[in-house]
């Protein structure tokens, strides 16, 4: 039976690799994985905004019709209530679009996520590349890939963004 021999990183012993390795992966960490918990941390936010003030628009407007049905306080203060309140709350989502929001933040994050993968592949091929020289070239090609398009992927989202929220326009009469 063949044992599975393991194999060594080329680059392990290589003080110039560890310390250029180092600093990449600290650039990689305050850029890139900040970035990722930006999203990570407001991807949640957005789709709780959607889902919790889509559900109340619903449940408000189907209550409308029985409270049209009803006398007294009912009609007169509830109902207008409910009313201001799916008013209100769909202007918030129309102005917001937090479902907009929550797509963009998904996306981008996904986009990180896989972009940080993508690096660590490029750092493993650079440990495992026999000259030392070229393993330092491999590592920082890849973490300037990353930056380029961590910073490509933001800007996207962001543009987006504001694409999206807008004031409500007014017409003149």
């Amino acid at each position: 039976m063949e044992k599975e021999q393991k194999t060594t990183p080329y680059q392990q012993g290589d003080t110039r690799f560890i310390s250029l390795l180092q600093e990449l992966t600290h650039i990689k960490e305050t850029y890139a994985v900040r970035q990722l918990q930006w999203y990570k941390q407001h991807t949640p936010q957005a789709k709780y905004y959607f889902r919790f003030s889509s559900a109340l628009i619903i449940i408000l407007s189907v209550s409308i019709p029985f409270l049209a049905t009803l006398d007294g306080p009912w009609r007169t203060t509830v109902l207008p209530i409910i009313a201001l309140l799916i008013a209100g709350l769909t202007g918030l989502s129309a102005f917001f679009r937090w479902e907009d929001s929550w797509k963009g933040y998904m996306h981008a994050q996904m986009t990180l996520e896989h972009l940080l993968w993508l690096w660590e592949l490029k750092i493993a091929e650079a440990r495992h590349e026999p000259d030392a020289q070229k393993g330092m070239e491999i590592a920082r090609q890849a973490t300037e890939q990353l930056i380029n398009e961590t910073r490509g992927t933001i800007h996207s989202e962001a543009e987006e963004y504001f694409k999206r929220v807008q004031l409500p326009q007014t017409t003149k009469s």
